[in-house]
C-alpha cells in the first residue's frame, strides 16, 4: 500500500467561483424560475451572526440566542439572486418595503415557500435527506 505525498497546493482553489453553484426553482405561477446560489461558510457564519444576540440567563450567564426565523429571512435574502427580493418595485407591488423574504413570503404559496428554503439548505450542502424533509415539515406548518 502506498501513500500518496499531500501538498498543501492541492487544496488551494484555482478558481473561487467553484465554491459558488447556483440552482433553478420553477413555480407555476411565475413566466421565469427563483434561482438561489449558495454560500460560504464565511457569509453562513455571518448571517447567523447578525440573527444571534447576547442574553443573561437567569443565573447570570451571557448566552448567545439565535433567532431562527430572522437568520431564515437573512438567508433567503441573501441566497436569492432572481427575482431582486430587494427590488423597491417589487416590494412595493407585495406590500413588503424592507422585506426581501416577505416579499418571498407574498409571492409564493406555503409549500413553495418551504420548497425554497429546502432548496438553499441543499445548494449549501445541507443535504440530509432526513434533516431536509423534517424542515419541510416543519415550514409547512
Amino acid at each position: 500500500m502506498t501513500t500518496k505525498q499531500v501538498s498543501i497546493k492541492d487544496f488551494l482553489l484555482t478558481d473561487v467561483s467553484e465554491l459558488t453553484e447556483t440552482k433553478e426553482i420553477q413555480f407555476p405561477q411565475f413566466k421565469f424560475p427563483f434561482i438561489v446560489k449558495s454560500l460560504s461558510a464565511n457569509e453562513f457564519n455571518s448571517l447567523r451572526r447578525q440573527a444571534t444576540k447576547k442574553i443573561r440567563s437567569k443565573t447570570g450567564q451571557i448566552i448567545a440566542d439565535t433567532d431562527q426565523e430572522k437568520f431564515n429571512d437573512l438567508l433567503i435574502a441573501k441566497a436569492v439572486t432572481q427575482p431582486e427580493l430587494d427590488n423597491a418595485e417589487l416590494q412595493e407591488f407585495y406590500g413588503t418595503v424592507g422585506d426581501p423574504a416577505g416579499t418571498a413570503r407574498s409571492m409564493l404559496k406555503a409549500g413553495q415557500f418551504a420548497d425554497l428554503q429546502i432548496a438553499i439548505t441543499e445548494i449549501n450542502g445541507f443535504d440530509d435527506d432526513e434533516n431536509i424533509e423534517e424542515l419541510g415539515e416543519e415550514l409547512k406548518k
